[in-house]
């Protein structure tokens, strides 16, 4: 199962509130890291996943079985 289909069965808000907690935590956690472009690639994944949790949290639930454009 890969890790799209695994988070369409969790709640998307659930998923975004643990996506702001760990960008949060890279966020401050620059000491953490080897040097400023690894903290900056982090911080920068997990800024791009926070957003695409916010979009998926945000659209209206499409019904069952209804063609998507």
């Amino acid at each position: 199962m890969t890790a799209d289909v695994a988070y369409s069965f969790r709640n998307a808000h659930d998923e975004l509130e643990r996506a702001v907690a760990d960008y949060l935590a890279i966020s401050r956690g620059s000491h953490l890291y080897a040097d400023n472009d690894a903290h900056t690639a982090a911080e920068s994944k997990a800024w791009e996943r926070m957003m695409l949790l916010r979009d998926r949290a945000d659209a209206e639930p499409t019904p069952a079985g209804a063609a998507t454009v």
